[in-house]
């Protein structure tokens, strides 16, 4: 007799067998008929073979959902559903492709995720061939990331919303990201959410937390939040806080770590699409990867790879709102392998010091507490009551999300142009960043009305521009940040090698040539007209100075048009040419001023 006819957990699988009958996922009218000789129950698939011969049960029960298929019409699939002995559902997609054949290894997920199968190949081939056989009439769109798709909002764990005429589910490891939910909206508001308010980053980081969707929704880029500065700050608290609008369960909540491989954190990735992803500690990561790391995530596109055959596969895509945190920033990460970073990875994830500056670290008012003490409370807080608010900001969004688009464009170009005001030079940069925070607070004003969080009406945006104006501070400078880097990275070439590899032409005391003077391994000359004093870099030097961290004709462009170079007018590349040693010679001449702090 097969284990399948006596199963001494006979009874509870009917009993979970009629909640299998029952998913809890809606979808249209499911017409199934099975090949000829099969019937799934309450009790499971059976096989009959006639000739007054004994039925065969060839598993437990199951639920066949429909025909998946991916947004392109491809990888059609069987959509099945189970619930395991310990009353934990189970869903997996079942390749028709890899149906077809002998083999039945592509029963093996079933088995693993607690369905009854028989361990005899002729039972398993006959539960495959009636798989294969199944007429389904609904559909299940598969999609690949969280987020928006069409008129519905797709999470691991859940869809929220109706499409029309097929369910919509994530297509991926449902375990990548900690959604779920615990306590009420109102546990959370009050809890986690009312004692943010006046604390410009907490509220910073809870708006980030919104912003996904709205992001998503506008088709916006995607883009990063780190907070930076010592321990005990308080910048874990933060990320713990703002990934309590989406889930939590961990250690840590809904927070995930730094420290990933490239192929786990692009599943991370995919299941954070349209919410939010919290890292925590940047000083884990390896920094060699640093860059490359941050800026696939927020690029939202994983690495090409091909197939078996040569063919290129899709690449996974997503797109993230990332609130990250750690000691250091990423550019001082991606220094310690020598290099520097470039102005595009920095905007990418722009650093915001952690310290509010008012004597508490991270906090700016703890409702009475000490600051460790109001840590402590609110992160409790948060860790116990979850999960609720994210679902139902989006369930707001998709009443009317027309009008969340025009309404939220108006406003986020509202608060990027107050942003600017006052900012000095605004280049593409300095613009780019501008607009995500704008995005950021218009998505925490959005929540203050949909939530009904207890907000100042402009709480959202003040705690924006304060945060804005402290990422600004740690520019070192005004204008595009190529410009501030270049120009520290001139300054540290001339703060190196001033005395050794720049050529003295004058006479600073007496201003008069000098003649003759070798120079081992020239960089560039150091040179008076008038009263200033230049660096003239050679083209060699200039581009040595400048490698790996922005383009060097740019650079000399930007620095001639605000008057920092001296140049020969006739030079079209921003050049001062002038005699050394009887020849004509082009330098890049910095005037030394604009190199000082």
């Amino acid at each position: 007799m097969n284990a399948l006819d006596n199963d001494p957990f006979a009874d509870e699988m009917e009993r979970l067998g009629a909640a299998a009958s029952e998913p809890e996922m809606s979808h249209q009218f499911n017409p199934i008929k099975w090949p000829q000789g099969y019937v799934l129950d309450h009790k499971g698939m059976w096989f009959d073979p006639g000739e007054d011969k004994p039925r065969i049960r060839l598993s437990g029960p199951f639920t066949v959902l429909g025909l998946a298929r991916d947004p392109n019409g491809e990888g059609w699939s069987i959509a099945l559903e189970w619930y395991d002995r310990d009353r934990i559902r189970h869903r997996h997609f079942l390749p028709l492709a890899d149906l077809i054949g002998d083999g039945t290894e592509v029963l093996k997920p079933l088995a693993a995720g607690g369905l009854e199968l028989s361990p005899h190949s002729d039972r398993l081939k006959k539960l495959k061939a009636a798989l294969v056989g199944v007429s389904c009439g609904s559909r299940v769109r598969l999609v690949r990331r969280s987020g928006w798709y069409n008129d519905v909002f797709v999470l691991p764990h859940a869809t929220l919303g109706q499409a029309a005429g097929e369910s919509v589910v994530y297509d991926g490891k449902a375990d990548a990201a900690r959604y779920g939910e615990n306590g009420t909206l109102g546990d959370w508001i009050k809890q986690v959410a009312a004692p943010a308010a006046g604390n410009s980053r907490l509220v910073l980081a809870l708006s980030t937390a919104f912003a996904g969707p709205l992001a998503d929704l506008l088709n916006d880029e995607g883009g990063g939040v780190h907070l930076v500065g010592g321990s005990s700050l308080g910048k874990s608290t933060a990320l713990v806080i703002a990934g309590s609008v989406w889930g939590g369960g961990g250690r840590g909540g809904f927070t995930q770590t730094w420290r990933a491989t490239g192929n786990a954190l692009e599943a991370i990735a995919r299941a954070h699409s349209g919410t939010l992803l919290a890292l925590d500690e940047l000083g884990e990561l390896d920094a060699r990867e640093a860059g490359s790391t941050a800026y696939l995530l927020v690029n939202g596109q994983g690495k090409a790879r091909g197939t078996r055959d040569g063919d290129a596969r899709v690449r996974s895509e997503w797109r993230v709102m990332l609130l990250s945190s750690g000691e250091i920033g990423l550019g001082d990460k991606i220094a310690e392998t020598g290099k520097r970073a470039k102005a595009g990875q920095l905007i990418r994830l722009v650093d915001v010091p952690a310290d509010a500056g008012k004597g508490f670290g991270l906090f700016e008012n703890t409702k009475g507490y000490g600051p460790a003490q109001f840590s402590k409370v609110i992160k409790s807080a948060a860790l116990e009551f979850y999960g609720t608010a994210g679902q139902a900001f989006v369930k707001k969004l998709a009443e009317n999300p027309g009008a969340v688009l025009d309404k939220a464009r108006d406003r986020i170009a509202e608060i990027q142009k107050k942003l600017l005001d006052g900012a000095g030079e605004t280049g593409g940069q300095l613009f780019r960043v501008a607009h995500r925070f704008a995005l950021i607070a218009t998505a925490g004003e959005l929540a203050t009305y949909a939530l009904g969080l207890p907000w100042a009406e402009i709480e959202a945006e003040r705690a924006a521009a304060v945060c804005f104006d402290a990422w600004r501070s740690t520019l070192g400078g005004d204008g595009p940040g190529e410009l501030v880097a270049a120009i520290d990275a001139l300054r540290s070439a001339v703060e190196k090698h001033g005395e050794s590899r720049f050529r003295l032409l004058h006479d600073m005391s007496q201003d008069v040539p000098l003649s003759g003077q070798g120079v081992r391994d020239l960089i560039g000359y150091r040179f008076k007209r008038g009263d200033d004093l230049y660096w003239g870099f050679t083209p060699t030097g200039w581009k040595e100075a400048l490698a790996g961290v922005a383009d060097s004709k740019g650079i000399a462009a930007m620095l001639a048009e605000r008057g920092a170079l001296l140049v020969t007018p006739s030079d079209r590349a921003n050049r001062y040419v002038q005699k050394i040693d009887g020849r004509s010679v082009a330098t890049y001449a910095v005037r030394a001023t604009a190199l000082s702090y």
